[in-house]
């Protein structure tokens, strides 16, 4: 029983990961940026014939290709710039935990003592 949930999530998610990839979700960002145009023109109509205008009304439109680029970019800049924050700090994230854990044995130590 196990075997055949695991051999069939593994084939959804594999037929997913080999469309995405076939239509160009993970190539270049151009092809990434022509498949959210082909998506947002395909699914806008059906959102807004589907439902009801008192939940569109409160919703956003969808964003168009140009946001969502934008949002990238910012989202992928400040993901790398964090990591390479956290990077340079790595020597003072050391030192702080090193202390930390000396301060914490040394306690133990005394408290075994007493």
């Amino acid at each position: 029983m196990n075997l055949t949930r695991f051999a069939i999530k593994s084939t959804i998610v594999g037929g997913i990961v080999y469309y995405t990839y076939a239509e160009g979700l993970w190539s270049k960002s151009e092809e990434t940026a022509k498949l959210y145009e082909k998506l947002y023109v395909n699914v806008a109509p059906y959102v807004k014939e589907n439902v009801p205008e008192e939940i569109t009304k409160e919703w956003a439109q969808l964003p168009s290709v140009s946001h969502i680029t934008s949002f990238m970019k910012t989202s992928w800049n400040k993901g790398v710039m964090t990591s390479m924050e956290f990077i340079s700090n790595i020597p003072t994230h050391t030192c702080n935990g090193a202390t930390n854990l000396y301060e914490t044995v040394q306690k133990y130590i005394q408290d075994l003592n007493l």
